[in-house]
């Protein structure tokens, strides 16, 4: 006992109650200075709303051209709205550009094809006098992912595809006399594409995920389009395979995607792959399709992200042939596909939460061209594309 009637361990009790007091007290008083401490300019930005974090992947912004580049939390949905524009001019064979007089008369067609000239006198075609110079596609685009668990997402996307091909005939069986041109058109619902994502690490920085899906063929492989022949009448036969609507495969789609962040900068990386399983009704199938990307972004101001990307891709020659696309059109002959390309995208990236127009809502543009190609020609050369995004988290 102590001169004050109390014993060495209660007065020890009571020490540490008061030191638990004390600490407790600093603690809020730092708290409440922080909470009022004014933001500066060289802070981290700050975080996007929690809700539209777990619904629109707070790790990087993605731009608009990497489809399920992020992932959504466990019962959380995301729709998106995706239109793209693309543009083809001009004529390849590996890395060289060539004129469609060149192609007229000295690329030779697989097998000589005869035509009637309607007066009894038939014509044996050596080359493609068909040859096309410009074409545009426009592919309307919603996709929804739904987040069944936090780390496991299902998507599924359909589209609506518009083609537009420009041909020049050229007059006969030889020469660079030109008969005319005639427009090509083709429209209508494309493939369905059903893919799961699933994350595979995720900390404050980095981020990655594994994408597995299936192609399904709802697009058409019999689309029919007129053009003008070499003898001066227009015919309607089927369109070659570029401008049909549908692969007709059920077509394996794997990839991986990576991102990443530190305050106003991101970044991140995919693969994205395409593989037949197996040939369609009409007896062919499109080659093995690999892409890589890489890009880079930084948040100019809260809300406003502008982003570069690099892509490059390769594709075969389609393998086999439906019997019904055929004549002296270059786009006629399956060997005239795939190959190498490398592109060029800017874009920028509005976030509704910062901006004021809704903490769910984000709008993307890119746009961008090719730098390299080397095609399996000849074969239409890629001019520009431009894609637009709208998002909307639930």
């Amino acid at each position: 006992m102590n001169r004050f009637g109390h014993d060495d361990e209660c007065l020890k009790k009571m020490r540490v109650r008061g030191r638990g007091v004390d600490m407790l007290a600093a603690a809020s008083v730092i708290a409440i200075m922080a909470a009022a401490a004014p933001a500066h300019a060289s802070d981290p930005l700050p975080m996007t709303p929690p809700a539209m974090d777990h619904d629109m992947d707070d790790h990087a912004k993605v731009p608009a051209g990497v489809f399920g580049g992020a992932m959504v939390g466990q019962g959380h949905f995301m729709l998106s709205y995706t239109p793209m524009f693309m543009g083809m001019q001009g004529n390849y064979i590996g890395t060289s550009k060539v004129s469609p007089d060149y192609i007229a008369t000295k690329v030779p067609l697989a097998s000589p094809v005869t035509m009637s000239s309607g007066m009894g006198m038939p014509m044996t075609m050596n080359t493609y006098r068909i040859v096309p110079t410009t074409m545009y596609v426009q592919s309307n685009m919603v996709h929804a992912m739904y987040g069944v668990t936090d780390w496991m997402n299902v998507m599924v996307m359909g589209s609506y595809m518009e083609k537009n091909m420009t041909m020049t005939t050229y007059a006969g069986a030889m020469g660079t006399t030109v008969k005319g041109t005639s427009i090509g058109d083709t429209s209508g619902f494309g493939d369905t594409m059903v893919t799961t994502l699933w994350r595979v690490y995720q900390d404050p920085i980095h981020h990655v995920h594994l994408n597995m899906g299936l192609s399904l063929p709802s697009g058409s492989t019999t689309e029919n389009v007129t053009m003008l022949s070499p003898m001066g009448s227009y015919m309607t036969m089927r369109g070659n395979y570029g401008m049909q609507l549908g692969t007709g495969t059920v077509d394996f789609m794997p990839g991986a995607t990576y991102t990443g962040h530190i305050d106003r900068w991101s970044w991140g990386a995919t693969y994205r792959g395409r593989y037949a399983l197996d040939s369609n009704s009409e007896g062919y199938h499109y080659g093995q399709f690999t892409e890589f990307s890489g890009w880079g972004g930084y948040t100019l101001i809260p809300g406003v992200t502008v982003t570069g990307r690099a892509v490059g891709t390769v594709q075969g020659h389609i393998q086999g042939a439906d019997p019904m696309i055929s004549g002296v059109m270059q786009g006629a002959n399956p060997l005239f596909y795939g190959g190498k390309r490398v592109d060029l995208l800017g874009g920028v990236e509005l976030d509704g939460g910062p901006l004021g127009f809704g903490r769910n809502l984000h709008f993307e543009v890119e746009a961008g061209a090719p730098v390299y190609l080397d095609l399996n020609g000849p074969q239409l050369g890629g001019a520009w594309q431009l894609i637009f995004a709208a998002k909307a988290g639930f």
